[in-house]
């Protein structure tokens, strides 16, 4: 499962699904705005695979592309892109709790 966050407003949150940094929009997979990763289930935009993902807020994280010109989180210190690989999420025993990254199997 893929998260992303979104800026807009006063704070990052969600990207509306279509939109870049969002989920693709189903049955065929498609975006409002740029491209749906398939496999992965996002939209991005291929001149800046970055741009509407946000790994949870600068304080967590932040986009680089990776050797496959996709979005991917580099986390900052006690978070982690263990449960979610674009979302940076709390480090088991950080204390930080965050009801996003629990699942199903926590």
């Amino acid at each position: 499962m893929t998260v992303a966050c979104f800026t807009g407003g006063e704070r990052d949150k969600e990207a509306p699904p279509g939109l870049p940094g969002g989920l693709c929009l189903g049955p065929d997979g498609s975006c409002n705005e740029g491209t749906c990763h398939l496999d992965r289930n996002y939209c991005y935009d291929i001149a800046d695979p970055c741009d509407g993902f946000f790994c949870g807020g600068e304080e967590r994280g932040s986009c680089v592309v990776d050797s496959e010109a996709q979005p991917s989180c580099v986390c900052l210190e006690p978070y982690t892109d263990e449960v979610f690989d674009l979302y940076c999420c709390p480090s088991e025993g950080s204390g930080i709790i965050d009801p996003r990254c629990v699942t199903d199997d926590s």
